[in-house]
């Protein structure tokens, strides 16, 4: 089943590359993958499921790497490890991800349809940097956070060098500033 959804995201992943995200037609993904209808219709019922899941796959990566790694009690230098983990996971669909987020300005709905997973991937991405999210500012935390991570990869999606100096150090001076929120 993973590997029948893998196939999926990245036949959709390619598509973005010549079509905008509304452009694309989820029987043109069924039929580029050779999947039978019922099946597709299995495992993803909207092209938004199909981010989803590929956001998922990039999230279970970034735990497992970063399980292997020694995190210290410092969630400032942690989170800037996860954040550019995610960023060498994202580096080969970054023409792709430009483009999806391009569709972001012709129908800003879609993040309405995208915010539930997104929310979850960055409330996993502070409790694995040991960020305590305690229920009073839980949310408050996730917030700052998941504006943090989109003006970062947003910088990181328009540099157009393969050198992720400049984001990095945008990433460390804007962890300082929300340094004390998140302890």
């Amino acid at each position: 089943m993973q590997k029948l959804q893998k196939k999926v995201e990245d036949v959709f992943l390619k598509l973005l590359l010549k079509k905008s995200f509304h452009e694309i037609e989820i029987t043109e993904i069924q039929k580029k993958t050779r999947i039978s209808p019922k099946k597709f219709c299995q495992l993803f019922a909207t092209k938004e499921d199909i981010m989803i899941s590929f956001f998922k796959r990039i999230d279970q990566n970034v735990e497992k790497n970063i399980k292997k790694k020694v995190l210290g009690n410092n969630f400032k230098d942690n989170l800037f490890e996860i954040f550019m983990t995610r960023i060498d996971l994202l580096h080969p669909y970054k023409k792709n991800l430009y483009n999806f987020y391009l569709s972001f300005q012709k129908e800003p709905n879609l993040f309405i349809k995208l915010y539930k997973s997104f929310f979850k991937s960055m409330e996993n991405n502070l409790k694995l940097s040991r960020v305590n999210l305690e229920p009073i500012k839980k949310n408050l935390k996730i917030f700052i956070f998941s504006f943090l991570y989109l003006s970062i990869i947003y910088e990181w999606l328009k540099e157009s060098s393969n050198n992720n100096e400049k984001v990095m150090a945008s990433l460390d001076k804007r962890l300082s500033l929300i340094e004390n929120i998140l302890i």
